[in-house]
């Protein structure tokens, strides 16, 4: 366990994702007094998890293996409501033809494995080999027959590729008919219970961040373009594909996830939903 700091330290990954609550944060106009520490979707977990962060975007497969030691902070998600085109499998054959091949997996995926195996177990009904590499497309079919990215790489990718690409969120989706739940704020439950006004107050100033940032496209565009490198109608569609509510029908797609997950063996048995203030 590290020491601990006066302020309250909040994680985020520096993505397309959440650069709506970092340019909130960022620019001060809602939020202040809070150390904003950035790291990998790893280096969140593993830190969250030491006790250095108090609250952080965990994927949503994370928060079921650790779900008994947090808290999930309402309306507050990372969802894809169909085509995410940000979680991509690029492949030389057609997916249906993977049966017994190889699928390369960058070694920085987390929640996108786990959807990936459940597609690749539950729809396609396939049985594949996995291999883990740095994430570089190029260097990934080297060695594999299709190789999964996601984030700002996939989409980079994406217009070079000449092969096959799947979007696992709307795969999913045709699956499901469910949206997909990527990623939960979550907050740990030994802190909220000796911190319960910071994190009612911390609960409703992130989701004023976001709402804030996204009532501004035009300035996320703009630093999505110099921060990324990612063309302005990329960025602008991409964040009408994407919401960040946890309402009841949200809660239903994520067990419905879990459920799956589960009989994969990819996660713990008997998940709950442990959401602050309820």
């Amino acid at each position: 366990m590290t020491n601990r700091h006066n302020n309250l330290n909040v994680g985020v990954v520096d993505s397309l994702d959440y650069l709506p609550v970092i340019d909130a944060i960022e620019s001060g106009e809602i939020l202040t007094g809070v150390n904003l520490i950035k790291d990998s979707p790893k280096g969140l977990h593993d830190r969250f998890l030491d006790g250095e962060l108090d609250i952080a975007p965990l994927p949503s497969n994370e928060y079921a293996e650790h779900f008994k030691q947090c808290l999930i902070l309402p309306d507050l998600s990372m969802i894809t409501r169909g085509d995410t085109s940000d979680l991509l499998l690029f492949s030389k054959v057609p997916v249906s033809q993977l049966d017994g091949k190889t699928i390369c997996i960058p070694d920085t995926a987390v929640s996108s494995f786990v959807l990936l195996k459940i597609l690749i177990n539950h729809y396609y009904q396939m049985q594949v080999n996995y291999c883990h590499k740095q994430p570089d497309l190029n260097e990934m079919l080297d060695n594999a027959d299709a190789a999964l990215l996601f984030g700002e790489q996939a989409i980079l990718a994406r217009d070079e590729f000449n092969g096959h690409i799947l979007d696992l969120g709307k795969l999913w989706r045709d699956f499901t008919a469910e949206p997909m739940v990527y990623a939960l704020w979550v907050v740990r439950e030994e802190y909220a219970k000796q911190n319960p006004v910071q994190v009612d107050f911390m609960a409703k100033a992130l989701h004023a961040c976001r709402n804030l940032s996204m009532k501004n496209i035009p300035r996320l565009v703009e630093k999505a373009k110099h921060r990324y490198n990612l063309s302005p109608d990329m960025v602008e569609g991409y964040f009408k594909s994407i919401k960040s509510s946890f309402d009841q029908s949200d809660r239903k797609a994520l067990l419905r996830y879990f459920a799956h997950a589960q009989i994969c063996g990819l996660i713990p048995p008997k998940v709950t939903l442990k959401v602050w203030g309820e």
